[in-house]
């Protein structure tokens, strides 16, 4: 069983995570809630975008514009795919 590397990293794990319960967030909330440098956290999120898994778009807020990072359908099913291989391995560790 060989896990996903563009998902299977710590910190994409945790943005695919955050998406994956709230389907979308601006990029700025997503980097307070998973606790990443801007710089970081855009590298990861072009990997993530070029594989299909996140999509990003701008929208206008009263705030000015922000980017909205939303998780896709592939993105989705994808994370559903590691964490079941994840919950196989802890249960083989039993």
């Amino acid at each position: 069983m060989e896990f996903d590397d563009d998902i299977f990293n710590p910190k994409r794990f945790a943005i695919m995570t955050v998406l994956f319960l709230f389907k979308e967030m601006t990029e700025g909330d997503l980097a307070k809630a998973v606790n990443i440098s801007w710089g970081s956290l855009s590298n990861h999120l072009k990997r993530l975008e070029s594989k299909g898994y996140i999509e990003r778009r701008k929208v206008i807020t009263i705030k000015g514009v922000r980017t909205v990072v939303r998780i896709t359908e592939l993105g989705y099913c994808k994370y559903r795919e590691e964490v079941e291989k994840i919950r196989n391995v802890l249960k083989d560790i039993h």
